[in-house]
């Protein structure tokens, strides 16, 4: 684990492995709440345990996923994986402008994951679309904001990311926040 709690995704091949909504999800649930065995892992994305195992080795392969442990439920011992730290970042390789494509890969497993969620939160029983208790909805908004107020939605922006990372309710209901900020250019003809 990194001192500050943070890997920087920065390496080619290691955003690569992220171009998959599966891979991606495997991530974040272990960054959420690891070190899980990939028995719950896979209860908590949803899936079936053997379906994890090859997206677990390429992720290992990477480094974006270690063997943290092991233990024994019912005689049986489970392999328990998680991520280098809590925070796993992409920022940085982002900024660097050197893996476009990787990084339009990313975005696009990304969004599918971001429509999978949304689909399958239309029968959660606690979904709630509006209030304070709001966990459930989506924005889409084209705006032309000054430099200081994108300075302070991206502020915003950090203070929402800190206070997901910090949650500390383990009882509490997960929720998944996906934002994707773009400039946008003039539509092509």
């Amino acid at each position: 684990m990194t001192a500050d709690r943070t890997y920087w995704v920065m390496e080619r091949a290691q955003l690569a492995v992220l171009a998959s909504p599966r891979r991606l999800d495997i991530v974040d649930a272990l960054a959420a709440a690891g070190p899980l065995s990939v028995r719950e892992l896979a209860a908590q994305i949803g899936a079936r345990p053997s379906a994890l195992y090859h997206h677990l080795a390429m992720l290992i392969e990477a480094g974006l996923v270690v063997e943290a442990g092991a233990r024994t439920v019912n005689r049986k011992r489970e392999t328990l994986y998680a991520t280098p730290a809590p925070r796993m970042r992409l920022i940085r390789a982002l900024a660097e402008g050197q893996h476009q494509e990787e990084m339009d890969e990313i975005v696009a497993a990304l969004t599918r994951q971001m429509e999978r969620d949304f689909r399958s939160a239309g029968t959660v029983p606690n979904r709630c679309a509006e209030g304070e208790a709001r966990n459930y909805g989506f924005f889409r908004l084209l705006a032309r904001p000054s430099p200081e107020k994108l300075a302070a939605i991206n502020a915003r922006l950090a203070e929402i990311a800190e206070m997901l990372w910090a949650a500390d309710d383990p009882a509490g209901d997960p929720v998944c926040l996906a934002w994707v900020m773009t400039p946008v250019g003039a539509p092509p003809d």
